[in-house]
């Protein structure tokens, strides 16, 4: 089976809502509550309010933080304050049940895993079993490219989540890469 996560909350997320819909592919979109602030900082656009209720009305909806500063390098307290208030803001935001956590780029601790695993049914990180990538080069991926990285991962685990960022799909021009895969892996009616 194959599923979708995204993070940030880039105006792209709704692109890769309709290949989502198109293809049938079980999907879940992590965004910090501050997503506009970042996308900002960042330099791409995000989506507006208007654009994460479609988005949230129609996929799952994750939580990754409030301000989506690295987990690591802040006070316990603090991160802790990321990881559970972040939840009700979003539910409350979005009128929906939060029940899964990235933590922004994987980083947290075995002591935040633990804290995380009390407030949320699961969490995601940026490598794991079945986790790939979708970036021309990443690291998660060991350096490999996204698609031969998937074979192996699809040789060895039942379940794929592939995992990325629309603002890097647009920047590094994926989307018809990311199109023809998944026409490929599932067919024109979205096999999982």
């Amino acid at each position: 089976m194959i599923s979708l996560s995204v993070d940030d909350g880039c105006a792209s997320d709704v692109r890769i809502a309709a290949i989502a819909e198109k293809y049938e592919i079980p999907t879940v979109f992590y965004w910090p509550v501050e997503w506009q602030s970042l996308a900002y900082d960042m330099g791409y656009n995000p989506l507006t309010y208007d654009e994460a209720c479609y988005i949230a009305n129609r996929h799952e909806i994750g939580s990754h933080t409030i301000t989506h500063r690295h987990l690591t390098n802040l006070h316990d307290d603090v991160a802790e304050r990321e990881i559970m208030e972040s939840k009700f803001m979003l539910e409350n935001l979005f009128d929906v049940k939060i029940t899964k956590f990235c933590p922004p780029r994987g980083y947290t601790s075995p002591a935040l895993s633990t804290f995380t695993h009390q407030i949320y049914e699961s969490q995601r990180l940026t490598r794991g079993r079945g986790l790939v990538h979708i970036h021309p080069d990443s690291g998660a991926n060991n350096n490999m490219p996204w698609r031969e990285f998937y074979k192996m991962q699809k040789e060895q685990f039942d379940e794929i989540e592939l995992w990325g960022h629309s603002h890097e799909f647009d920047r590094f021009e994926m989307w018809d890469e990311i199109e023809e895969f998944f026409q490929k892996e599932l067919g024109t009616h979205g096999k999982t």
